[in-house]
């Protein structure tokens, strides 16, 4: 394919009416419009995307659904229909996320991921699990089920690294809970990301689970004691730490735009990572889903328990983007790194996922004026193409 007459968002700047040659799923070069006067289309499919912007795809490294699907459904289906749905809004790449469960609907759900992995989606590619739950604090749970909550422990994690055929990648931990330094070590130690998260941990506590291995946090001050001048808690080592990247849920419910502002300011673009926490909502119109078994209403744009928490989002990442803009003042380059360079270094896959370069795979968004995502494509195929 080569796509033409494009602003291009590369990671040295907006390169105006410029070209993309994509051969086997992967850019193979990024020229200006004089060089594609020079390129021969033959053997190509040539895609014209004039008055748009090509974008790198957006990795979403914390999903628990969409397109009225759910992970800890546990099957193939479920997280391709997500995964299908997710693309609709640019993503190209996705960590199925579960939440606190019995072990078996998580093995069922690692299984899912693995055989979506193994068999594509036909939407964002599925590149590994983020374990958020079981091992959280019962009192920061959040919409995470009490009664499947539990300490961590090594021997359950090696369990699904096993069943899921390497491809657990993340995994969330409260750093207080006993156990937990020695399991954020054992966890590193097999090449998982450790995130700190629904926890009421003392800036101490989070701090030694820094020295521990664990390098990200999960949805910022959400889940987690507020920031106290005395008692500055994870929310302060979040903030002062700068081993630590962290996520934000831009949905307008989530974080109010000036402890947005003020995450922005003290992570900076690089250490912030824009995140949808959706669940099967994201892409449906109001109604009642469900989120890891639980009843929840999507109503007035925020998804809630019954009881009026928030349970996750109908988030999407392209609509955090613009967010991102508007609350932070951001430029869309700040606002898609934090979408796509940023998630991808924090996951691992920076290497050939997150940035339009030479060799990398062919994951791409093209933007409207509107930021509306007109088509998406994930390793050089067109998984989703919206009307003109």
């Amino acid at each position: 394919m080569i796509i033409r007459n494009a602003d291009i968002l590369t990671p040295r700047g907006i390169m105006v009416s410029g070209f993309l040659v994509i051969q086997d799923g992967r850019i193979t070069k990024v020229g200006s419009h004089g060089e594609s006067r020079h390129w021969s289309t033959a053997g190509h499919e040539v895609l014209d995307a004039s008055g748009l912007t090509v974008v790198p795809g957006f990795v979403d490294i914390h999903a628990h659904g969409g397109g009225g699907h759910d992970v800890l459904e546990g099957t193939y289906e479920a997280v391709s229909a997500m995964c299908r749905a997710h693309a609709r809004h640019g993503t190209t790449s996705i960590f199925p996320t579960t939440m606190a469960a019995p072990f078996s609907e998580l093995v069922d759900a690692v299984h899912a991921v693995a055989d979506a992995v193994r068999r594509g989606t036909g939407g964002a590619e599925a590149l590994g699990v983020h374990l958020e739950g079981p091992w959280v604090n019962p009192d920061s749970r959040g919409a995470q089920a009490l009664e499947a909550i539990r300490p961590p422990d090594v021997r359950e994690l090696d369990k699904l690294i096993e069943e899921s055929g390497g491809l657990v990648r993340i995994t969330t931990v409260a750093p207080e809970l006993e156990g937990a330094s020695d399991f954020i070590r054992a966890a590193v130690g097999r090449g998982v990301r450790v995130s700190l998260g629904h926890s009421l941990a003392s800036f101490d506590e989070a701090m030694l689970a820094v020295r521990s291995g664990a390098t990200h946090v999960t949805h910022a001050f959400n889940a987690m004691r507020g920031l106290h001048h005395r008692n500055p808690g994870m929310a302060g080592a979040m903030l002062a730490c700068d081993e630590l990247t962290t996520e934000a849920i831009l949905d307008g419910f989530h974080l109010h735009p000036a402890a947005a502002t003020i995450l922005y300011r003290c992570k900076g673009a690089d250490r912030l990572a824009l995140v949808t926490d959706a669940t099967m909502a994201a892409g449906m119109p109001e109604g009642e889903y469900e989120l890891g078994g639980q009843r929840v209403v999507y109503k007035g744009g925020a998804v809630r328990l019954p009881d009026g928490g928030l349970a996750g989002s109908a988030l999407t990442l392209d609509r955090a983007v613009k967010r991102a803009m508007a609350d932070l003042g951001v430029t869309l380059a700040q606002a898609v790194a934090m979408a796509s360079s940023v998630p991808a270094r924090i996951a691992g896959v920076h290497d050939r996922k997150g940035s339009i370069e030479e060799g990398k795979d062919a994951d791409l968004a093209l933007m409207d004026e509107a930021g509306e995502v007109r088509a998406t494509i994930v390793r050089g195929a067109v998984v989703y193409r919206g009307e003109a």
